[in-house]
């Protein structure tokens, strides 16, 4: 009786200490994270929507998700809803893109400031250390209904 008791007491004890062990190894690794680059242009209606939809993601997956979103002419109801989000302790900033005097320059062959694609947009984004190369970032442009397939939901 007494050795059924002590082997009870045994695996009891070597199931909590797996218990704390496999906590600490968890706890010491860093959690999943996915970075999403949304490129929103100035017909934006479902932004709100769209990051509503990312974080309640994230949590459900229990992954963090780290927003950033590349402004080409979003409207100042977008920037307070972006805003609203940062303030709420989620991982949201928007990177303007630099369109200043190269936009207005009619010669299309010096600036293709317009006419940047995802790959280039990428590029600019890890070179301004925005995005880095461990991040493997999903960019989506919100104007493209194709690329909404990229989302995770």
């Amino acid at each position: 009786m007494l050795e059924v008791l002590l082997l009870v007491i045994g695996c009891y004890a070597l199931g909590a200490l797996s218990v704390h062990l496999a906590f600490r190894i968890w706890r010491g690794r860093q959690r999943a994270s996915k970075h999403f680059v949304l490129v929103a242009g100035v017909r934006q209606n479902n932004m709100e929507w769209y990051m509503r939809s990312l974080f309640s993601f994230s949590r459900r997956m229990g992954k963090d998700v780290r927003l950033t979103i590349v402004d080409q002419g979003i409207s100042d109801e977008t920037l307070a809803i972006v805003e609203r989000f940062s303030r709420d302790g989620k991982e949201v900033q928007v990177h303007s893109k630099a369109t200043g005097s190269d936009s207005e320059n009619t010669d299309r062959k010096r600036s293709q400031a317009k006419d940047v694609d995802g790959t280039q947009l990428l590029w600019l984004l890890q070179a301004e250390g925005i995005v880095s190369q461990a991040d493997h970032a999903v960019l989506i442009d919100l104007q493209n209904p194709a690329d909404l397939s990229k989302m995770p939901f």
